[in-house]
């Protein structure tokens, strides 16, 4: 068993709140118990594949107003109380988007611009709450630097469900046979399809959070339920996995926890912050 830790890392969607295509708030037990982490002198940070947008409306509903936290897949290390980006890992998207044009005609795109919102072709469904900025011709698009390029497929895949990614977004990025000197994919489960820069993952973000606070990765708990969360499972000394993830993301994690609807991150929490 661990001893108390010295950091605690949250995932946000099927960790804290549950996967949606709107805003959902944590519930009270889970605030509640972050704020015991941080009360006894822990830190707590995020670690989400969310754009940062996202990723801070739901950080200010678990009531954080300091801290170093990670967005877009480790893309980006952001301090809420200077309210500005630590670290930024940017990629040229034009090849990818050449790749995945060619490995799918139906394939479109959008990018994260800035931190002010999705920048996307016209053909892109925006069918979900975000920040939705202007469209581009994908020439223009193509030439936005970002640290993150989306490629989406249509596809009929449930979105957080199951333990399958989306078939037709796999084969896209198959077919792409994008630089993975260059590039990661993130395959998601509903077409969708994240590329980022080579190396960025929630684990490459959190060492640099880590080592701000002078904590090691042997004295880090994380919690997550998908497959964007395994590098930093693999990373932390003790990993926890939400009961209602797949199997094999269970597989990889130190513990399981009760589901994110029966407050998971609560009930293991409570262990070592009652």
């Amino acid at each position: 068993m661990m001893r108390t830790p010295k950091l605690v890392v949250v995932d946000l969607d099927g960790t804290v709140v549950g996967h949606d295509t709107t805003h959902l708030r944590p519930s009270p037990a889970v605030v509640d118990a972050l704020a015991a982490v941080r009360r006894a002198g822990v830190p707590v940070a995020v670690a989400t594949g969310r754009a940062l947008w996202s990723t801070l409306r739901t950080i200010a509903d678990l009531g954080f107003t300091d801290g170093l936290h990670v967005a877009s897949h480790g893309a980006v290390v952001y301090d809420i109380a200077t309210k500005r980006a630590v670290h930024r890992q940017h990629i040229d998207p034009a090849a990818a988007i050449t790749a995945y044009s060619t490995a799918d005609p139906e394939v479109t795109f959008a990018v994260e611009y800035e931190s002010r919102g999705w920048v996307t072709t016209a053909d892109f469904k925006r069918d979900f709450e975000s920040v939705w900025l202007h469209t581009l011709e994908l020439e223009a698009l193509s030439a936005t630097r970002t640290v993150r390029l989306v490629a989406r497929v249509p596809s009929q895949n449930p979105y957080g469900v199951g333990e399958a990614r989306c078939p037709r977004a796999q084969a896209a990025t198959d077919g792409a046979r994008l630089d993975t000197s260059i590039y990661h994919a993130e395959v998601g489960f509903n077409g969708w399809t994240d590329i980022g820069p080579a190396g960025a993952t929630k684990a490459s973000g959190l060492d640099r959070v880590a080592q701000a606070y002078g904590v090691t990765a042997a004295e880090t708990v994380v919690f997550g339920d998908s497959a964007n969360d395994l590098p930093m499972f693999a990373w932390a000394g003790h990993a926890v996995a939400m009961g209602q993830a797949a199997d094999s993301i269970k597989a990889a994690a130190d513990e399981v926890a009760p589901s994110v609807g029966e407050d998971g991150v609560a009930a293991v929490l409570r262990r070592w912050f009652p």
